[in-house]
């Protein structure tokens, strides 16, 4: 989860997911709903072949962020 510029909400939640052999999104969104306020649900999901990472092995914060920002929709 990352979030990026949003021209109506100001900052939108988007998730980066790499799928695995079961992957379902409507089944990922739906158990979200009942863990999460909806405003906290992500806006967008991108599907990415693997999670950028630091070289000490944490997420990449800066990668995750530039990747949501560049697969943005025009006008969504």
């Amino acid at each position: 989860m990352v979030g990026r510029p949003s021209e109506r909400w100001g900052s939108e939640v988007v998730a980066l997911v790499v799928p695995g052999e079961a992957f379902d999104l409507d089944a990922m969104m739906a158990c979200a709903g009942t863990l999460l306020a909806r405003y906290k649900l992500p806006k967008d999901v991108i599907v990415v072949e693997s999670i950028g990472r630091t070289p000490v092995g944490k997420v990449d914060y800066s990668w995750a962020r530039s990747t949501a920002v560049a697969s943005r929709v025009v006008g969504a």
